[in-house]
């Protein structure tokens, strides 16, 4: 592909025209329970989760047999609003503030009815291996802090002290329902309400938001729970710059995998240039990025599964790349981030303006997926575009 001839702005305003054409409603490669031939697998953890990764790993799109309905998944329409809101800010085009508010809307209006404060899940139920299973929408942390961003960037941008405000409530909503577990003196989040799996970057994640909220409203308080759970996630760090996925590391199922690294990288980012000032902060960073760079990527830009581990490229790792390094906003980040943007339209876009899942290491899905793929690669392409609007 030649560098000059590629327009990144043209190819995410193509894909989020595909995603708004059909009102942002698809498939996802875990919504398998959400077949209502899968009724009668609800009660076993083994049945649900064999259920689940039969309709996840099956080499043809089992859903339409199935009747998977395609739906719209709360964490995708958070992406899809930020993609809509970074294109604004490139464009003064109001036609995209008009889109991201839309999304914003639908986010408020379909929050989990779970608890009073704003929270978000998944739309489908899902069973992670032997540690948790969720009901369709039962919220968590990682919905919940995507949705909540959105709501904050909106307010950057818009000044709408409405969206801060949910972001407030989001930020009750993790520090006051979600349950922490002490380890190795950290009080750490788990991943949603009543679990006990501590995750790496749901803990940065959670900084991220907090940092973000406390940096529009001076809140002292939120940005020391950030400061500790920044902290928490420093103790994590290998002497390498890796992380696991989480602590204990016996308990982490994959090893340095690429996008969880990108997550706990990005939020880092954010935590510190929202005036986060914890000790070590930016060293760990530093140590953080340069492992990810060196040891996450092919040197022609495809993202590997894990660090000794290169197949499947997978369409989240590539976005959740591209944004951590345009994030980062480096120039040497720029010109990677601009590498996995060009092996991203080149092996996993559709000319229809959609883009496939991953090339595998022996089958490729091009099935394509509202939030894994779609939404993710819109806000890679988006905020590329943002950064260089000539691009």
């Amino acid at each position: 592909m030649n560098r000059a001839d590629l327009d990144v702005a043209a190819v995410a305003d193509r894909a989020l025209d595909w995603a708004h054409d059909r009102e942002y409603a698809g498939w996802d490669p875990y919504d398998g329970l959400n077949s209502p031939y899968s009724d009668t697998l609800v009660d076993n953890w083994f049945t649900r989760l064999v259920w689940t990764h039969s309709v996840n790993l099956s080499p043809v799109n089992l859903r339409p047999a199935l009747s998977i309905p395609k739906e719209r998944n709360p964490k995708g329409m958070a992406l899809f609003a930020l993609a809509n809101l970074h294109r604004y800010e490139a464009t003064d085009d109001e036609s995209y503030l008009d889109r991201a508010e839309w999304l914003l809307d639908w986010l408020a209006e379909y929050q989990s009815t779970r608890f009073d404060l704003p929270c978000w899940g998944y739309n489908f139920p899902w069973q992670n291996a032997r540690k948790f299973h969720l009901p369709a929408y039962w919220p968590s942390v990682v919905v919940t802090v995507f949705a909540a961003q959105a709501f904050v960037r909106h307010h950057r941008i818009t000044g709408d002290d409405r969206s801060l405000t949910v972001a407030e409530g989001a930020c009750e909503f993790i520090r006051t329902e979600i349950n922490t577990v002490e380890i190795d003196g950290f009080d750490a989040y788990t991943y949603s309400t009543d679990d006990e799996f501590v995750v790496i970057n749901v803990n940065a994640l959670a900084a991220r938001l907090f940092a973000m909220v406390a940096a529009e409203n001076g809140s002292e308080d939120l940005m020391a729970r950030a400061d500790a759970l920044v902290t928490f996630v420093e103790s994590a760090q290998e002497d390498s710059g890796a992380w696991h996925y989480s602590m204990p590391a016996a308990d982490s199922h994959i090893s340095h995998d690429n996008f969880h690294t990108g997550f706990v990288l990005e939020s880092l980012r954010h935590y510190l240039d929202s005036g986060g000032d914890v000790a070590g902060a930016e060293a760990s960073y530093e140590r953080g990025l340069e492992f990810y760079r060196e040891h996450l990527f092919e040197p022609d830009g495809a993202p590997k599964f894990e660090h000794e581990t290169s197949k499947p490229y997978d369409a989240h790792a590539a976005a959740q790349a591209v944004v951590t390094f345009v994030t980062d906003g480096r120039p040497e980040s720029r010109e990677t981030a601009r590498s996995v943007i060009e092996w991203s339209i080149e092996n996993l876009y559709d000319e229809d303006g959609y883009f496939y899942r991953r090339r595998g290491r022996v089958l490729d899905d091009e099935t394509p997926y509202i939030r894994w793929s779609q939404a993710w690669m819109c806000l890679a392409l988006a905020a590329t575009a943002n950064l260089d609007p000539e691009s």
